[in-house]
Order: C-alpha cells, then sequence, then structure tokens
C-alpha cells in the first residue's frame, strides 16, 4: 500500500513518516488512522524524547485526499464524522507528551498545515509552501484546527489565510509566524541538532510547560456545537458540490454564496 504513516526509531528521536507519493503525501481517511495510532505509539513508547513529523520525497503534505470528499464528506453527517477522526489524530499528535517538529519541505497545505500546527515546532526548508485553500472548496475550517492556528499565528493572520486562500512562500509564513524558522541548508541536520538539544533537557520539566502552555491556549467557552452546525452548513451548500465539480473538470469554482 503506497499509502501509509509509519514510525521509526533512533535513538532517543522518534519520527512518524507520511508518504503518499502519488497524491504529493496528501492524507487519506485511512491515513488520518494511521496518523493518530502513530501518535499513540511514540506517547507511550519511553525510549522516544523527541518526535519527528515529516513527509516523504521533499513533500510534507499536500491537504487532505479530495478524491475521498464525495464519499466521505457528502453530507453534514458523514462530513462531521470524517473531520471527528481528522480531529482525532490530530489530537493524538498534540498530545505527545514529548517535544514535537514538522519538519517540513514542499508542499504544506491544507490538513499538512493543520498537522504541522498540531506540532510544537514548525520548521521549514527555503522550498516550502503553505496554504489553507477551505474557501476555494467550500468548507468549513474545521474547530480545532481552527483553534489551533489562531493560538499560533492569531486571529487576524488566520483570517487572511483562510480568506484569500492564497498560497505562501516560507519567508511569507515566518513572518506569519507560522514556522519558527527557515533552514537554508540541510533540513534534516537542523532538525537532529534541535531535536538532540531538546532530548538533552529534564523530561518532566518539558511536559509541565507543555501542559500548562496548552491549557493556558484554550477558550473558556465550548465551541463544539457551532463549530458543527457552521461545518454542516458549508457541506450542505451548493457552494461545496460546485467545488467539487471544479476540481473534478480541473477549472476555477464559481460560488454563488448559497
Amino acid at each position: 500500500m503506497s499509502q501509509k504513516v509509519t514510525t521509526r526509531v533512533s535513538g532517543f528521536i522518534g519520527e512518524i513518516v507520511i508518504s503518499n507519493p502519488e497524491r504529493k503525501n496528501a492524507m487519506s481517511m485511512e491515513m488520518w488512522w494511521q496518523l493518530r495510532l502513530a501518535a499513540e505509539e511514540m506517547r507511550a513508547n519511553d525510549y522516544v524524547r523527541v518526535v519527528v513529523v515529516h513527509g516523504t520525497n521533499a513533500t510534507f503534505v499536500a491537504g487532505a485526499d479530495i478524491t475521498e470528499f464525495r464519499a466521505m464528506r457528502q453530507n453534514g453527517s458523514s462530513g462531521l464524522e470524517y473531520d471527528r477522526n481528522t480531529e482525532d489524530a490530530l489530537s493524538a499528535l498534540v498530545q505527545i507528551p514529548k517535544p514535537t517538529i514538522a519538519a517540513i519541505e514542499g508542499f504544506c497545505i491544507g490538513g499538512g498545515v493543520s498537522i504541522a500546527v498540531a506540532c510544537d515546532f514548525q520548521i521549514a526548508d527555503a522550498e516550502a509552501k503553505f496554504q489553507i485553500p477551505a474557501a476555494r472548496l467550500g468548507i468549513s475550517y474545521p474547530l480545532g484546527s481552527l483553534r489551533r492556528l489562531v493560538n499560533l499565528i492569531g486571529a487576524a493572520n488566520t483570517k487572511r489565510m483562510i480568506f484569500t486562500a492564497a498560497r505562501l512562500d516560507a519567508a511569507e509564513a515566518l513572518s506569519l509566524g507560522l514556522i519558527s524558522e527557515i533552514v537554508p541548508g540541510s533540513l534534516d541536520a537542523r532538525v537532529e541538532e534541535l531535536a538532540r538539544q531538546l532530548g538533552e533537557n529534564a523530561p518532566l520539566s518539558i511536559l509541565a510547560t507543555k501542559r500548562l502552555v496548552a491549557s493556558i491556549a484554550l477558550a473558556n467557552d465550548d465551541l463544539k456545537d457551532l463549530g458543527e452546525e457552521l461545518f454542516e452548513l458549508t457541506l450542505a451548500s451548493t457552494d461545496y458540490a460546485e467545488a467539487l465539480n471544479a476540481f473534478d473538470e480541473q477549472r476555477k469554482p464559481n460560488f454563488q454564496g448559497r
């Protein structure tokens, strides 16, 4: 199976490797499930002190696999189930009680941004490209991913990314705070250097800080019901159907706002 998420461990550094080479590492539903299992495996491995998430073939993740949307996001109930499964994987990544690093090469689009933002550090090479195309697909960006993005880059920059659906280069992503560092040379060497630096520090100190920062970032009010209501609204729209048809026909969608 070419679509897969795997793990490997070298010393105290664990890796989560995302691979779907035919679709630039786009995430199928099966791969989201595998990502959750991989994150849980890294969480349970007492020998792992730092986790690196990366793609294969000089690409991070080019979004969710849009070819599955008709079958798996065709209406409110199936769409919510799809996004709940996706959020389960992202939450499992967030809940790893060790430092996590997203090593970003090439495309980091849509769901790829969600995966990167679920990590503690986002480090990119100079050729990386970032985009959230939700407004081009006629869907609502999921609440969990939206909350984490706002916490990282702020409300204004989040709206800029999603409203415009513009593709950003690494320098623009750095200016927004979406990534913390651009590596002009070997990304692997820099990620390993950072991983070793983090792994040499006290795990319980890092765990305490990670949990407290996560608690501070959470909003006090429960937005789950509102998020699901708005998500169902977008999936029931003619604009969503038009976006899927435009994708199939390789043309620009004609949105009507209904």
